[in-house]
Formats: C-alpha cells, structure tokens, sequence
C-alpha cells in the first residue's frame, strides 16, 4: 500500500504585536520572498527559493507591514507553511560554550 501524500497548509493565524491575528498564506510569502533580501545578521533565517531571509522581515513583508508578535511566532507560522527555518547558535568567546540566556534576559528581550 502507497503512503498517503503528505499535505502542506496554504495558511496559517499569525499572532501579532497588537494581541490580533492575521492570516499568513503560502502565496503571500513568496510573494515577499522575492523582495526580502538575504541578511545573515539575523539569527532566525528562513529557506525560501534558495535565499536564507530572516524569518521576521520575511513574515512581516507577507503581512504588508504587519508585526508578528515576535520571532517564534515568525518562525512557527513558516514552518507550519513547510519552509525548512535555520537558526544560528551563539558561543561564549572567553569560553566557547552556547551563550544560555536567564528566563529573565528572555523576558526582557525584544529585536
């Protein structure tokens, strides 16, 4: 018996800054794909036609300017559309271990 064909959502709800939501179509994000350049200065990066674009501008592009309510939320609704999400790791200089941030530091953070 042949595996059943898996099938990707053309949309996705999207929570944004203001507490609303949006939707987030597959359409509308390679639309904004095509106009979002490569930026390796962003840690959360989205594949897309062969381009890694930071996943926030990426999102907020396909919400014609909307915020999502932060990168998770970005990263989250690009990987429900099936975009494959490469996020970089920091390292300590001094000590060359993963930088762990405080759930206070991650609190308190914001791009």
């Amino acid at each position: 018996m042949a595996p059943e064909p898996i099938s990707t959502p053309t949309e996705t709800r999207v929570r944004l800054k203001d507490a609303s939501e949006a939707v987030l179509t597959l359409a509308d994000v390679a639309v904004a794909a095509l106009h979002t350049p490569e930026d390796e200065n962003y840690d959360v990066l989205a594949v897309v036609g062969g381009k890694n674009v930071p996943a926030l501008v990426l999102v907020r592009n396909a919400l014609k300017g909307r915020d999502p309510a932060n990168t998770n939320v970005a990263e989250m609704a690009l990987h429900g559309l099936g975009f494959s999400i490469l996020v970089r790791r920091r390292f300590d200089n001094a000590t060359g271990e993963p930088v762990r941030l405080t759930r206070d530091q991650i609190n308190n953070s914001s791009i």
